[in-house]
């Protein structure tokens, strides 16, 4: 039986989740750029106001990137999607594997 005990379990959960919740926040930035500068574009009629939107949402991005790339691992302590200077958005912690819905396999 290859089941990880429950102590651990609940040890890592609200770590888990806490970078779910980030990467969640971080696609939601992404999806809403196109549908959002098309409604401001149509809208407004002003590339000068589209552009400061765009900044704007490009500052929001900065932010929502860093935010989940600084999340830490609940296992092992390191950050969950950096290895040094490299950001991958990877399911699995980049220094000890750990996935990122381990707390709800089965």
């Amino acid at each position: 039986m290859d089941e990880k005990p429950i102590v651990d379990l609940l040890k890592i959960s609200p770590g888990l989740s806490i970078i779910r919740r980030r990467r969640w926040y971080l696609w939601g930035v992404i999806l809403v750029y196109l549908p959002a500068m098309q409604l401001i574009l149509v809208k407004t009629q002003s590339l000068r106001i589209t552009g400061a939107a765009f900044v704007a949402w490009l500052i929001i991005l900065c932010i929502a990137v860093t935010v989940s790339a600084v999340a830490r691992c609940p296992r092992c302590g390191n950050y969950f999607h950096m290895n040094g200077l490299t950001l991958l958005y990877f399911r699995n912690c980049l220094h000890c594997g750990l996935h990122i819905r381990a707390d709800r396999k089965k």
